[in-house]
């Protein structure tokens, strides 16, 4: 269970600071740089990212 935490808040982590790897993960491979994230896309993925985090932190001291 630790394991999975631990590679949990990683990517949570990844995802906060570098939101831009994500969203090619996911879609920029698609368009093959055509677009780039919109800046609202990004405040919402480091937001939710952040939020994850703290929530996760509040279960691991529980």
């Amino acid at each position: 269970m630790k394991t999975l935490f631990f590679i949990f808040m990683v990517l949570c982590m990844i995802n906060l600071c570098f939101p831009r790897f994500g969203w090619y993960l996911r879609y920029g491979w698609l368009v093959r740089g055509e677009n780039d994230p919109s800046k609202s896309y990004m405040t919402l993925v480091r937001m939710s990212s952040l939020l994850m985090l703290l929530i996760a932190f509040t279960l691991a001291m529980a």
